[in-house]
């Protein structure tokens, strides 16, 4: 039985370079699973996301896949179709 994918990333994230991937890309990450919670939430699928929005099934996977990073009109767009609004915040660096 294969490993599950959080084991998998523990593993994978002791090579270096993956980290640093990781590190460089975890903004867009953090976007998708935002995107992703917010429609599972509302108990819709990426069709229904799409025919609120008035766009197609494969526009919302794209948006779920954080690549590349969806404009500040289409969050505002899928927050809308999902019941929700959308909250920006800066964090400082630690």
């Amino acid at each position: 039985m294969g490993k599950k994918l959080h084991e998998k990333h523990s593993e994978l994230m002791q090579d270096a370079e993956y980290a640093r991937k990781f590190e460089d890309q975890k903004e867009e990450f953090n976007v998708a699973r935002e995107l992703i919670r917010a429609r599972m939430q509302a108990g819709l699928t990426q069709q229904e996301v799409a025919q609120r929005m008035g766009t197609t099934q494969s526009v919302i996977a794209r948006m779920e896949s954080g690549k590349p990073t969806p404009s500040l009109r289409s969050l505002k767009r899928y927050a809308q179709a999902t019941g929700n609004k959308i909250k920006i915040s800066f964090e400082a660096d630690a």
